[in-house]
């Protein structure tokens, strides 16, 4: 672990230094572009140069000279590039040239000055600084590979440098290790692309100090930054397939202090605009805190392939409608396009009711980055071949409240999970509808190819009514969600049909007023629809809480 610069320095309000890109051996690559200027802090929604409260951006190709890394340390190399950057737009340039009596074109040009100022002083009195650990090749921006080991196409967003803090020698952060624990507030380098190496927070959180001193309600990150610094920015992947047919793809996630089971914070995850509920629904499971980073592996989904085809991902993270201060980072994004071998492990467990302890048959669950399966007779489920690092396990069951376990998985697999579900009940379902915004049923169930209510849906139904009743200010669309067999169009007709008939059997009881039904039909899968248990999950009717 890199040493740490001497407190008596904290007052120059510095960062970490920039390393110097270098290449690996034995492997075809190139710097894949990036849509979008490395250096800019800039959010996906406001153009940098737009509104009075933009962010700063710089067009650089700047990097550190090694004599320059004897003098100045590498995360607070990248706080005096951060600090530079928001002084020069707070002041403005005229002003800034008043001050230091000479020509100042661009906040760029402004932090070269003051690195230059502050190295100057060290020089003289001889102090020099230690570096982080960060491997060989793990500093460059961008990394794209063809045919190697891992795929057919290996490509990394972002380096491999844990936020700037470095790692602990020996450590892998494919392995399904923690980093350790680490301070803030941290803040990105000049090639730092955009989304990765900085704190962001999500967009929904209105900052109001008030709020800072209730529990659960903010969070460090939160508080040690500011708007519009702090804004979700969207990751911009750029990749050359040279032709490659893409049959399956793999995302790898190296997340920092997602905590929404803490701050009730729903986050979303986009891919080129398209909603990846999938990818949303495990993020919405994590408590990292600490903070600490770790890997997160997902599957991209047959339905999104023809994103990855088209050699771009923008990829979005955030939680615009929840007003909590959930802050978050992302060290780097590692895309496998045709996996052929990565570090993967094993788990075993069972489904059970939680209040009698008995096994429960037909559950279905799926593991992040890993495949769907149900489970049999005594309740019992295995997994092979699950990526290492955070998994999350979702169990579901007809008749019962979704649950999930959060587990560690390295070298050594997993044994005796036991995942408990609790048979619905209108509070726990009205709690868990509060508290993520939507539930998805599996006790509701419809003739074949028709919109026709089974009488076995009765149980669920009532429940659902019962939160109406309990709750008649809710805003509430019934969502009709089918698996992928079948045609496009089809399935859109028929989820719409069968969302109607489930708001017409609640209209008989309920205000009707508050009570929207939405056809979605395949578009937004939460499994695999190559497998059967995949297709369970998807044919799915979902509450979702509008409010």
């Amino acid at each position: 672990m890199k040493a740490r610069i001497v407190n008596f320095l904290c007052f120059l309000l510095l960062a970490c230094a920039n390393e110097t890109p270098k290449e690996d051996a034995g492997l075809i690559k190139e710097n894949a572009p990036v849509e979008s200027n490395p250096a800019s802090t800039t959010t996906g929604s406001e153009p940098a140069s737009s509104g009075k409260n933009a962010v700063p951006t710089v067009q650089s190709n700047w990097q550190s000279s090694e004599e320059d890394r004897q003098y100045i340390g590498h995360m607070e190399l990248n706080k005096l590039y951060f600090r530079s950057l928001k002084e020069y737009q707070e002041k403005g340039k005229e002003r800034m040239e008043n001050i230091y009596r000479q020509p100042l074109p661009d906040a760029f040009a402004y932090f070269l000055v003051q690195k230059d100022r502050l190295i100057e002083q060290r020089k003289k009195s001889k102090f020099k600084v230690s570096q982080p650990t960060i491997p060989d090749g793990w500093d460059q921006p961008n990394f794209i590979a063809y045919n190697t080991e891992l795929a057919e196409l290996e490509y990394r967003y972002g380096d491999m440098d844990n936020l700037g803090y470095g790692w602990p020698v020996g450590f892998d952060p494919f392995s399904g290790e923690s980093t350790p624990k680490h301070d803030y507030p941290f803040y990105p380098e000049p090639d730092d692309p955009a989304g990765t190496d900085r704190i962001m927070v999500i967009s929904g959180y209105e900052y109001d100090k008030t709020t800072f001193s209730k529990p659960n309600k903010v969070d460090g990150y939160t508080k040690s930054t500011e708007r519009p610094y702090n804004l979700p920015e969207p990751l911009k992947l750029s990749f050359d397939l040279r032709g490659l047919k893409v049959k399956h793809a793999l995302l790898q996630l190296f997340l920092d202090d997602f905590q929404p089971a803490t701050y009730h914070s729903k986050f979303q995850v986009w891919i080129n605009d398209r909603e990846a509920v999938w990818i949303s629904s495990y993020l919405n499971e994590l408590k990292q805190g600490g903070p600490i980073g770790k890997l997160l592996s997902v599957q991209i989904l047959p339905e999104f392939l023809n994103e990855v085809e088209t050699g771009q991902l923008t990829i979005r993270i955030d939680g615009p409608g929840t007003n909590s201060g959930d802050g978050f980072g992302v060290d780097f994004i590692r895309l496998l396009v045709n996996p052929k071998s990565i570090p993967v492990s094993a788990l075993a467990g069972k489904v059970i009711n939680a209040k009698t302890k008995a096994p429960i048959e037909q559950a279905m669950v799926k593991v992040s980055g890993g495949r769907e399966v149900q489970t049999g007779a005594e309740g019992l489920f295995q997994l092979s071949d699950v990526p290492m690092g955070m998994v999350v396990i979702q169990a579901a069951a007809a008749g019962y409240k979704n649950n999930k376990l959060v587990e560690t998985l390295d070298a050594k697999p997993l044994e005796n999970l036991v995942i408990k579900l609790d048979p619905e009940t209108q509070d726990n379902l009205a709690a868990e509808l509060e508290e993520k915004g939507k539930l998805d049923l599996y006790g509701i169930y419809f003739d074949t190819d028709k919109a026709v209510l089974k009488p076995e849906s009765e149980k669920t139904l009532q429940q659902v009514l019962a939160i109406i009743r309990q709750h008649p200010d809710w805003k509430l669309e019934i969502g009709g969600h089918t698996d992928a067999e079948g045609n496009a169009a089809y399935n859109l007709e028929l989820s719409e049909k069968r969302a109607n008939a489930v708001v017409d059997w609640l209209k008989k009881s309920a205000a009707a007023s508050k009570l929207a039904a939405k056809g979605y039909g395949a578009t937004q899968p939460v499994a695999d629809n190559s497998t059967v248990t995949g297709r369970a999950l998807n044919r799915r009717v979902e509450i979702k809480l509008l409010k």
